[in-house]
């Protein structure tokens, strides 16, 4: 029986972790139509593509299994990286935000005005999080402190956190407010605007290492291998392209590609597991689609 209560045990585990855990993230970004049947059956459906396919096209069993696996891995780090990208576009917009509570604040309004000015002027995301401190605060009856350090414990920000600090601190000990927002909204923006040039420049150059290796390069192969296909039908010498040497060129495409795909998010993304994870299931698709994509259209060209 203890074995048993182990399995259950660990099978429990792992639901909440791969299941309930999503769910709870989607819940976050106001995708509350997901639920946790609909979830599984895109965690079924992630799994299922690569068998299918199988039946269409000539994989290897590595093939079909690597592809099952990533597809599985970007359903499971799909809600992680939307909530990622909804707290980027939060903190893209605070500097925003501070300079709309910069002018409340220099004509002699309060510090809850300001905020109140914030969601009346619709900076997204921004207004949203000033619109639960202020529900906080009229429902709940809670403090301004109580209520901003509530909300910012619910946000993986560390900006917003930083901000929080600041504002209490200030209402706490006094100061000048004002010039110490114009010198937090100056900095974000100008490392925002640095960050966007870096990225410019990095996405640029990967632009065209991705589409020669995960294009181009498979693209080349599948042409020589539909063109040897051809010429071994006309002269009967030549041996004959197997179904299992395409399947297994497609093998070598989907390592390399794949690859290129986790290397690929490094230099955007940083050290992120989910976004690398997505980035290698976009290279490996691109590359076995050029490749069955090409031989197709070699065949029906040179045919």
């Amino acid at each position: 029986m203890s074995n048993i209560n182990k399995v259950h045990s660990t099978m429990n585990k792992i639901y909440i972790y791969t299941v309930k855990r999503n769910i709870r993230i989607l819940r976050k970004i106001g995708k509350k139509k997901v639920d946790e049947r609909t979830f599984i059956l895109l965690m079924i459906l992630s799994v299922s593509i690569p068998v299918i396919l199988n039946f269409f096209v000539d994989l290897t069993l590595k093939t079909t299994l690597v592809l099952a696996i990533t597809y599985l891995g970007c359903v499971l780090y799909t809600p992680t990286i939307l909530y990622e990208i909804k707290i980027e576009r939060f903190e893209n917009n605070i500097p925003k935000a501070l300079y709309t509570m910069i002018l409340v604040l220099e004509s002699g309004r309060s510090l809850v005005e300001a905020m109140d000015e914030v969601i009346r002027s619709g900076v997204k995301e921004v207004d949203v999080v000033f619109a639960k401190v202020m529900r906080l605060m009229i429902n709940q009856k809670m403090g301004f402190e109580d209520a901003m350090l509530v909300v910012a414990n619910s946000l993986d920000s560390k900006i917003f956190r930083q901000l929080v600090r600041l504002l209490i601190e200030n209402r706490k000990y006094g100061g000048d407010l004002v010039n110490t927002l114009k010198i937090l909204a100056k900095t974000l923006e100008d490392f925002q605007n640095l960050r966007r040039q870096l990225l410019s420049v990095t996405a640029n150059g990967l632009a065209v290492g991705l589409v020669i290796l995960c294009g181009v390069i498979p693209a080349t192969a599948a042409l020589i291998g539909g063109y040897l296909i051809i010429i071994s039908k006309i002269a009967p010498k030549i041996p004959p392209v197997s179904p299992d040497q395409i399947a297994k060129c497609v093998e070598i495409i989907q390592t390399g590609t794949g690859i290129f795909g986790l290397l690929f998010a490094v230099p955007l993304y940083g050290f992120k597991f989910g976004r690398m994870i997505l980035m290698c299931a976009i290279c490996m698709t691109m590359g076995i689609v050029a490749f069955y994509g090409t031989l197709k259209l070699t065949g029906f060209i040179l045919s």
